[in-house]
């Protein structure tokens, strides 16, 4: 929300208290705004990344299916597909038209989905673990690691998201009045400030979930970094407070993946099974949802001896401190996950209209000191950050090749770099040409308006919205 406030009390030096509020939003805008747009502009795809890779993978494609999903018959026709393979994740369907997903590991170490119709447990292909979705949480969360500190980048940036909210509502005089009011007339700029400020207010629900959910994100990764390295609370990897030691079963004496899915139905009849991993540490792992309000699948989980079939581990939601479940909470509220499609294209919405609110903002400031004749060099270091924005996320790109590197298959003892779908190498191809242009158009207008000269006429127009 840009504009220019009415200065209501001075501290006993320096500006007025409001006009300092307003400062501290534009140089949030002009300094970070770039990348703030990288990450509410991707994340606002990751919502609905599983569904884009629906859509552009036409075998994908499927009936309605309303029946059980047959996790067993599902297993058996991947591993009879491909018997040299390791299973390591079956999903259900996200809906009623999409496959199950099993991830495998080939015998020449490829990482690979199967699609599976759940419906005559047909097996109808395979594609590189790099999808849509994996592409966006990848480069969303953490620029795809970026040397290590791409997490810390991205979650740091709730706090200047957090900030900018907080300075636009204490120099908005009576923001509170002007949920309903857009000023179409005067100017293009006076239209353009007032339809910023309006997106800013209706937008502040989702920027104070978003930002607190970022800044959880941050606290979870500083301590997994600099604390205790603990990142979950129970798992068969040193990762969790709770560490399950790893057994080592030979596979003739392991249980059949059906007898194992019984007994973890029997010993949680509440839960519906989303997802399981048949060898997690040695362990039978099932996860899913029970009737719990907002968690991701794994706050109910259990894990069974693939031996004897007893159960190891039974993890309810309901049972998780407050801590642990608010953490099993955050993934949900941040990418909209909780209400299917609609949930997630509100998501998508919000996320592009803060995307538009981080680019105009700042030309919008611009324009105003363009107006009033404060133009010039002294701007000429925010530039220089807004344009090493520019350039930090093109960093990770090579980042990337490295990803699909390492998950494609090894061949003549080389790593070879994963076939992507046509599909998917098309969209993610596009998506970053067209996010690099929005960003170089935006450098070089802001860059035009720094340099430009005072018109004749006043910028009253904008100073009206206050």
């Amino acid at each position: 929300m840009n504009s220019d406030p009415a200065p209501l009390g001075r501290k006993q030096t320096g500006k007025p208290v409001k006009p300092r509020w307003f400062d501290w939003h534009s140089w949030i805008g002009v300094c970070l705004g770039l990348m703030l747009f990288s990450i509410c502009w991707s994340g606002a795809f990751a919502a609905l990344s599983q569904e884009l890779d629906w859509l552009f993978t036409p075998a994908a494609h499927l009936p309605p299916f309303a029946g059980d999903i047959d996790f067993s018959g599902i297993f058996a026709a991947v591993t009879q597909q491909f018997p040299h393979a390791r299973v390591e994740f079956l999903q259900e369907p996200l809906y009623a038209v999409f496959p199950a997903s099993v991830d495998i590991i080939t015998a020449q170490g490829e990482r690979r989905i199967v699609q599976v119709d759940p419906a005559t447990l047909a097996v109808l292909g395979t594609q590189s673990l790099f999808t849509i979705e994996r592409f966006f949480r990848e480069y969303h969360e953490a620029l795809f690691g970026f040397y290590g500190v791409g997490k810390f980048i991205i979650t740091v940036f709730s706090l200047p998201l957090m900030l900018g909210m907080v300075s636009a509502l204490l120099f908005y005089r009576r923001w509170w009045r002007r949920f309903f009011e857009l000023r179409t007339g005067k100017t293009r700029v006076s239209f353009w400030s007032s339809l910023h400020k309006l997106a800013g207010l209706w937008s502040l629900w989702f920027v104070v979930l978003i930002a607190l959910t970022g800044f959880w994100y941050l606290f979870e990764e500083g301590r997994y970094k600099l604390g205790d390295g603990k990142f979950a609370y129970t798992d068969s990897f040193p990762l969790a407070v709770h560490v399950l030691p790893k057994i080592q079963i030979k596979p003739q004496n392991r249980l059949p993946f059906e007898t194992l899915l019984v007994r973890a139905q029997s010993a949680r009849p509440d839960m519906r099974i989303t997802g399981i991993y048949p060898n997690r540490g040695g362990y039978f792992y099932v996860i899913g949802q029970s009737d719990d309000v907002l968690v991701r699948d794994r706050a109910n989980k259990i894990y069974l001896d693939p031996q004897t079939g007893a159960v190891v581990f039974n993890q309810h939601a309901d049972d998780l401190s407050a801590y642990w479940r608010w953490s099993d909470m955050a993934d949900p509220l941040h990418f909209g996950t909780f209400g299917g499609v609609t949930s997630k294209i509100i998501w998508f919405v919000f996320g592009l209209v803060l995307s538009g609110l981080a680019l105009s903002g700042a030309w919008l400031h611009l324009k105003k000191r363009q107006r009033s004749g404060k133009t010039g060099a002294g701007w000429r270091g925010t530039f220089v950050m807004a344009a090493f924005f520019t350039i930090l996320p093109l960093a990770s790109l090579p980042i990337m090749a490295v990803y699909l590197l390492r998950i494609g298959p090894l061949i003549d003892g080389q790593r070879h770099m994963a076939e992507l779908p046509l599909g998917v190498a098309a969209f993610v191809a596009c998506w970053l040409v067209l996010t690099f242009a929005i960003k170089l158009i935006w450098l070089w207008c802001c860059y035009r308006l720094n340099k430009g000269k005072k018109p004749e006429n006043s910028f009253r127009a904008v100073e009206e919205g206050t």
